[in-house]
């Protein structure tokens, strides 16, 4: 067992360093692919060159680096929003922009989690991000693929804020350029809650045994105390 499962930011003091209390928050589950809990076909954007493009990011790990997927339309700045099809714990941004030397290449993300739709500008400038990206050159610890290619980058997420997220919106902008940026890739690691339910409990109501009676003021303790009724 981990002792990060048990305890949580709110058993420590401020003095804990952000880095422990995030480490704590987050515990540690898996980080697997998320790829099947997006509702891709309602993905969406705003400011894409092609306004019906924004799904295509969203592409199997197999296609992760095939550099196709959206451009922004008349100026750098692009919104992608995208839900998902159940409650999840995001661990990972995974990525694939044109490289560092590209003029369109982003240099700047903002993420918002849980919005209920797709806003504008204008609602996002109004509103402080989850998280504020500087994404000039690849994130710490950034590896090309064995065969020399290049591989998405994998951005670390805030957990403690992002363990219950139904939609992730995304603002990239500052291209190099300024003119136009792109994206090719947009994927997510961390885990899905799951929520189950033993079957075999439903339609039975406990009821008291007479065997609780009171003895002389004091209740007998049995362990098989209640039966059910079907």
């Amino acid at each position: 067992m981990s002792c990060s499962d048990d305890l949580t930011a709110d058993d420590l003091t401020n003095s804990v360093a952000t880095q422990v209390l995030e480490r704590v928050s987050a515990g540690e589950g898996s980080n697997a692919n998320l790829w099947g809990h997006i509702d891709r076909d309602n993905v969406v954007g705003l400011n894409l060159l092609d306004p019906g493009s924004a799904p295509k990011v969203i592409k199997t790990w197999d296609d992760r680096l095939e550099e196709s997927g959206v451009e922004s339309g008349v100026d750098d700045e692009l919104i992608l929003h995208i839900p998902f099809i159940s409650s999840l714990r995001l661990r990972t941004l995974l990525l694939l922009p044109p490289p560092p030397s590209h003029p369109h290449r982003p240099t700047r993300l903002r993420l918002w989690a849980n919005l209920p739709h797709c806003p504008d500008f204008a609602e996002l400038e109004s509103s402080t991000p989850l998280m504020d990206i500087a994404m000039d050159t690849p994130p710490a610890g950034y590896r090309r693929g064995v065969d020399g290619r290049r591989e998405v980058e994998e951005w670390g997420l805030k957990v403690q804020k992002l363990a219950s997220v139904h939609s992730v919106t995304l603002l990239f902008s500052e291209a190099t350029t300024n003119l136009r940026s792109a994206m090719w890739y947009v994927g997510f690691k961390g885990d899905a809650k799951q929520h189950t339910m033993d079957m075999s409990k439903l339609g039975q109501v406990p009821a008291a045994n007479a065997a609780d009676k009171p003895v002389d003021g004091v209740a007998e303790k049995k362990g098989a105390g209640y039966t059910t009724i079907r």
